[in-house]
């Protein structure tokens, strides 16, 4: 036999250092890749979740402020309200505060503002709902620890008594979630009596 056919035979069986090092760095950086892909799908799930929460809870908040809002009583007196016969009134704190009925049939004096409860929450802001009547007061959060309120803003139409329109409440938060990222919510409301002058 020839010597260089008895080399070839042995370069044959297996691979050459430098085959084994080309292989090992493509597969690396396929790993890399599949890796990085997963980390920024892991990353994108975070945040539709924090965004989905925020969504969630500012829906459902905004539908109990707005069924409330609906609701309100023209005040009879000036004990809730400052003024006797006004519907709505802004309050010291940058919220909304109103009179309505409660499922026992007594008048609650309603508010809703944002406020920094404590506790779970450190500092973020909450969106907060205070409600007094005869028998009872309580001011509880209504948005969870996870959502950041950044700002509540009441806009008022109509709430003068004496400009012949319809009262109109609109209501805008500004949420922060867990992966910081920001959402505006608003919504507008109309009392649903009448606001005729007693």
């Amino acid at each position: 036999m020839k010597p260089g056919k008895k080399l070839n035979k042995i370069g044959q069986c297996g691979f050459t250092l430098v085959e084994m090092i080309v292989t090992l760095a493509i597969f690396s950086l396929i790993m890399v890749a599949v890796a990085g892909l997963f980390f920024h799908a892991l990353r994108a799930h975070r945040t539709i979740l924090a965004k989905s929460q925020m969504l969630g809870e500012s829906s459902y908040n905004l539908e109990h402020i707005g069924r409330g809002l609906r609701m309100a009583k023209k005040s009879p007196d000036a004990g809730c309200l400052s003024v006797k016969g006004l519907n709505f009134e802004k309050t010291a704190r940058g919220g909304v505060k109103f009179q309505n009925l409660n499922s026992s049939g007594t008048v609650d004096c309603v508010e809703y503002y944002l406020g920094h409860p404590g506790g779970d929450y450190g500092a973020s802001g909450a969106l907060m709902e205070s409600r007094t009547n005869a028998e009872r007061s309580f001011d509880l959060p209504l948005t969870s620890p996870a959502v950041d309120v950044v700002s509540l803003a009441v806009y008022d139409y109509g709430w003068a008594q004496n400009d012949d329109l319809q009262p109109r409440t609109t209501i805008h938060l500004r949420m922060q979630g867990r992966q910081n990222q920001t959402m505006d919510h608003q919504i507008t409301i109309s009392q649903r009596d009448l606001d005729i002058e007693e």
